[in-house]
């Protein structure tokens, strides 16, 4: 009687298919965890430059220096933050490269260039414009980072 050591070129095969099917299933949800992960930096980088701003607007007032509130309405939102973000661009008035950002202190807006498009519907740059509140007789009562797309 012939006996066969080691594994068939058919069980190998199966293997092999069974291997490559549960490597791609991980590389889908790698993707699904990095697009994930990028929404989430960009989320939380926005909602800390809004309340780095409403810190900074609350502080005048509690001090009483409410006629310096225009001087937050001003300076760029960025500077609320305790740092700058991963990939901010000083120089640029606009992001170029992914993963970027960066002000337009002209326009007054934010932008960002995604690492991963996907993760923002496609979106090759997302963008925020700094606004300033202005009462009835034209005095700067706030400010705020209000998303354009």
């Amino acid at each position: 009687m012939n006996r066969q050591h080691g594994a068939s070129k058919f069980e190998f095969a199966v293997t092999v298919a069974i291997f490559g099917v549960l490597a791609t299933l991980l590389l889908a949800r790698l993707d699904a965890i990095q697009a994930e992960a990028e929404r989430t930096e960009v989320d939380l980088t926005v909602r800390n430059i809004r309340v780095g701003v409403q810190l900074a607007i609350g502080e005048r007032i509690m001090r009483g220096e409410e006629i310096r509130i225009s001087e937050v309405a001003e300076a760029s939102p960025v500077d609320f933050l305790g740092h700058r973000p991963r990939g901010f661009n000083n120089d640029a008035r606009s992001a170029e490269a992914s993963g970027q950002w960066a002000y337009d202190p002209l326009l007054r807006q934010l932008s960002y260039v995604p690492r991963l498009p996907q993760a923002f519907a496609g979106a090759g740059e997302l963008r925020w414009r700094y606004v300033a509140h202005v009462d009835a007789s034209g005095r700067t009562v706030g400010a705020s980072l209000v998303g354009l797309n």
